[in-house]
């Protein structure tokens, strides 16, 4: 692994590590150079705006697939701390809401190759138990049949006490992948943080809604999240 933020945040805390310019689009060269000689990549950014630092770097990473036919898929996980407003982003986007989530999605990006950027946004306030779940799959942390309430990382445990007397679904995000079909399980959503970055891969799926979405900021509280609940309930 390297990065300006080698080894500092999430789930590879004190490993060995190598730091590198603070240009994240050369260390991002640095890394595809890497990934083409065999290397598994993981590359630490300082915070997701790097990513837009290194655009250009990226893309060309995505596009390595399909410019050599397929014969190089170089595996690189790009981390960055924080939530999960990540924008327009050439590779796919997981989060990690809990330590043991980045390491499990860290080992099935690596082994599925390609280029990948990871949201770490743990804080330690998630609830830890959770069943893995493949890359970048939604997780179901309380099941409810009238509203859906996305939710990630530093989020988790109000979403969750803000839930409590409704009848209301907890979906942790991890990745776009099955989100469509969860809020349309129940027709109404709440949205928790800042997710724009995942919601890209939901396509239609707010054409199934049966009342207007209400989006709750990332920090607000359990009353928060309740009273849009209650609000997305009541439409």
């Amino acid at each position: 692994m390297l990065g300006e933020g080698a080894g500092v945040h999430g789930a590879l805390r004190d490993v060995e590590a190598t730091l590198a310019p603070l240009s994240e689009g050369a260390t991002l060269a640095i890394a595809t150079g890497m990934a083409l000689a065999g290397k598994s990549v993981i590359v630490e950014l300082v915070d997701p705006s790097g990513l837009q630092r290194a655009a250009d770097a990226l893309a060309d990473l995505a596009s390595l697939p399909a410019r050599s036919s397929g014969a190089f898929t170089p595996a690189v996980v790009v981390r960055v701390p924080g939530g999960t407003d990540v924008r327009h982003v050439p590779v796919p986007v997981y989060v990690a809401g809990r330590e043991s989530d980045a390491a499990e999605q860290i080992d099935a990006a690596l082994a599925r190759g390609g280029a990948c950027v990871l949201v770490d946004d743990c804080s330690g306030r998630a609830p830890d138990g959770v069943a893995a779940a493949p890359l970048g799959a939604a997780v179901t942390l309380r099941e409810g049949t009238a509203v859906t309430v996305l939710v990630s990382g530093v989020d988790v445990a109000d979403a969750l006490a803000g839930a409590d007397g409704t009848d209301a679904a907890v979906i942790e995000i991890r990745g776009a992948s099955d989100l469509a079909q969860r809020i349309a399980a129940t027709g109404r959503l709440v949205l928790v943080g800042d997710i724009p970055g995942v919601l890209g891969g939901l396509h239609g799926a707010f054409w199934t809604l049966e009342a207007p979405w209400v989006a709750v900021p990332r920090g607000a509280d359990a009353a928060a999240i309740q009273q849009a609940i209650q609000t997305v309930l009541g439409a």
